[in-house]
């Protein structure tokens, strides 16, 4: 996965995106304020923002499926409430 070049940035984000679901717009969080959210997350617990951002990287390629099935399915709902 190193070849990849959204490892591990792109894809940390792209779970904390997840996780923090939809809003009117879309996504909650910009993969902007995704990384600054990391990048605080990592000051926080003392871990380097690399090292947290393969671990959440990891996390997400290993749940892709799921998560996008997940996220797909809050998007529907929420669009059908609002």
């Amino acid at each position: 996965m190193e070849s990849d070049s959204r490892y591990p940035y792109t894809y940390s984000c792209d779970l904390l995106r997840v996780l923090a679901g939809f809003g009117d717009a879309g996504a909650k969080l910009s993969r902007s304020d995704a990384s600054r959210l990391r990048g605080r997350i990592s000051e926080a617990i003392g871990m380097e923002d690399e090292e947290i951002a393969k671990r959440l990287a990891d996390y997400y390629k290993a749940n892709e499926k799921e998560l996008t099935e997940k996220s797909v399915s809050d998007w529907l709902r929420f669009k059908k409430v609002a």
